[in-house]
């Protein structure tokens, strides 16, 4: 009769940390209730959080206001859509720039608006162009856009699971920025052409004596 084989014994799961007894969470609660929503639990370098926090708000500001700078230089009727899509960013920017400052609250900080200091903090170069010039425009966006993408990125890995609401909110930020970037990378070709169409036309205005 042949003999059977046990079969090879499994590697035990990792076990997962018991969860604190109701008199043990309700003790870290009480302890700093000065301290509102940030409690024990949170193991982050809270002075580090609030300061990059405070670099990223001014980056949202400093890109809000690049939008809207931008959105003033499009003037043809046929780039309006690209003009009210920078618009549309410039409101995103500054609504995630108010998330931000509320955050560095609750953390038991001060957000900083001085507009003396903000270009210094931020990620972001503010440049301006001249009317029409649609590819440096689109250009510049872009690439703060991207800025602000891989900064966001590498915030969401530094904070790991330590503060776990503040790793949240710049996942969400991430997500949308990153949404910024597909559509402005998606419109660099298209805006190209259509500024090289325009500066054609406005040759053969020329040579053929239109008003």
């Amino acid at each position: 009769m042949e003999r059977m084989t046990r079969p090879p014994a499994r590697e035990n799961p990792p076990v997962p940390p018991a969860p604190l007894h109701t008199r043990e969470v309700r003790d870290r609660a009480l302890f700093d209730l000065e301290d509102g929503p940030v409690t024990p639990s949170n193991r982050a370098e809270l002075t580090t959080v609030a300061h990059l926090l405070d670099i990223l708000l001014a980056s949202l500001v400093v890109s809000s206001l690049q939008y809207e700078q931008h959105a003033l230089l499009v003037r043809a009727p046929s780039h309006r859509p690209i003009a009210e899509f920078f618009y549309s960013c410039a409101d995103s920017d500054r609504g995630d720039g108010r998330l931000l400052a509320v955050r560095i609250r609750q953390l038991g900080f001060t957000a900083h608006h001085d507009p003396e200091h903000l270009a210094t903090r931020s990620r972001i170069a503010f440049q301006t162009f001249p009317d029409g010039d649609l590819g440096g425009i689109v250009t510049q966006d872009l690439a703060g856009a991207r800025i602000l993408v891989q900064t966001l990125q590498e915030a969401v890995r530094w904070l790991r699971d330590d503060d776990p609401t503040t790793r949240r909110l710049l996942e969400r930020l991430l997500e949308k920025k990153e949404a910024q970037a597909d559509v402005l990378s998606a419109q660099s070709f298209p805006t190209l052409q259509a500024e090289a169409a325009d500066r054609s036309r406005e040759a053969m205005d020329g040579t053929t004596g239109r008003p």
